[in-house]
């Protein structure tokens, strides 16, 4: 499940026309989200760093914004 949402934070982050408009919480996230890719990999390749249910945890909050801003901006659209 974590591997799908990790999943679904690249393709929003696809989809997204300016997934960084503000400078300063865009990059947040961004590199909120590279660790938590480094995260996923490091525990299943070689150790368990945290529980499951906390990087479940950690991956809905840092994938939330992203959904949030392309929801935001699929409205803007029409």
């Amino acid at each position: 499940m974590i591997f799908w949402m990790i999943m679904t934070g690249l393709f929003i982050l696809i989809l997204l026309e300016n997934p960084f408009e503000k400078r300063s919480s865009g990059l947040l996230f961004l590199i909120s989200y590279l660790l938590l890719i480094a995260v996923y990999m490091i525990q299943t390749t070689f150790m368990e760093l945290v529980p499951d249910g906390f990087l479940m945890m950690i991956a809905v909050v840092v994938v939330f914004p992203f959904f949030v801003r392309l929801m935001s901006s699929l409205r803007n659209r029409t």
